[in-house]
């Protein structure tokens, strides 16, 4: 019996609580897995039971890791996930979505996080989503020429795999990175519209909506603005002096259209 040639996989993964993260990922995977020729293998780090999955990959693999920016870091709850990757010498790309206010050291971070797990960082790049606090700011994206953009992001990394790169790029970033998001304790405030769906509770990334009663959140809340955005009846916002504080901040200072920044 002839033997044939095991495929190796292109990995994607990614933490992706308002869906922006998850498009430009499998925008930047699909391309490489169709220009390698690679079996593509989604690894959705969301929901609190996919969280901590070990994840990795082996020589001739590639190593998608995509997450949105918070407070110019990688997320925090993505550490424990981040400890169980193994990289064992397999090609990895970072991609970072951010609310087009700045992704400060997010991207450097996390190829630094990678590399230190044995991946070799050969790409990393930043791609605007609409803010999850203000969403006058970076408003509907990702959108077409976002898309684009990341799609041939996906072919030139292709291709520098085929040439045999193996060094990671010159990644705008500083070391000590900058100080993550404070501790605060913020929660979703629920109006009398709620209906109990439970759409929240699902939608919910760390788990801390009550499915009993989704008008009580425990604390732990990103900030995400999962249970927001997706609530049909409008009945979860944030409120207060903190809240309307950033949104003021983002709407006076962000609203002028950055894009997509690449590193190769």
């Amino acid at each position: 019996m002839k033997d044939h040639p095991v495929r190796n996989s292109i990995y994607n993964v990614y933490f992706s609580p308002t869906k922006a993260t998850q498009t430009i990922a499998y925008a930047v995977a699909d391309a490489i897995a169709a220009d390698r020729d690679l079996t593509s293998i989604a690894i959705n780090l969301t929901k609190p039971n996919s969280r901590p999955v070990r994840a990795g990959g082996q020589a001739g693999d590639v190593f998608l890791f995509a997450f949105p920016v918070y407070g110019g870091r990688v997320p925090t709850v993505l550490m424990d996930c981040i400890d169980q990757f193994q990289g064992e010498g397999a090609k990895a790309v970072v991609v970072g979505v951010y609310g087009n206010r700045d992704y400060d050291d997010a991207l450097l971070e996390a190829a630094d996080l990678l590399n230190e797990r044995g991946f070799e960082v050969v790409a990393a790049g930043a791609f605007i989503g609409e803010h999850s606090m203000a969403p006058r700011v970076g408003a509907g994206r990702p959108d077409a020429d976002d898309l684009a953009v990341a799609a041939q992001f996906g072919h030139d990394v292709a291709a520098l795999i085929e040439q045999g790169a193996s060094t990671m790029p010159a990644i705008k970033g500083n070391r000590p990175y900058r100080d993550g998001m404070p501790d605060a304790d913020v929660r979703p405030v629920t109006t009398d519209a709620c209906t109990s769906c439970g759409i929240c509770v699902k939608l919910c990334p760390m788990g801390i909506i009550d499915a009993d009663d989704p008008a009580q959140v425990e604390a732990g809340c990103l900030q995400c603005n999962a249970c927001v955005k997706g609530c049909p009846e409008g009945a979860k916002h944030f409120e207060g002096e903190q809240a309307a504080a950033i949104v003021a901040m983002l709407e006076g200072n962000c609203m002028a259209r950055k894009e997509p920044e690449l590193f190769l």
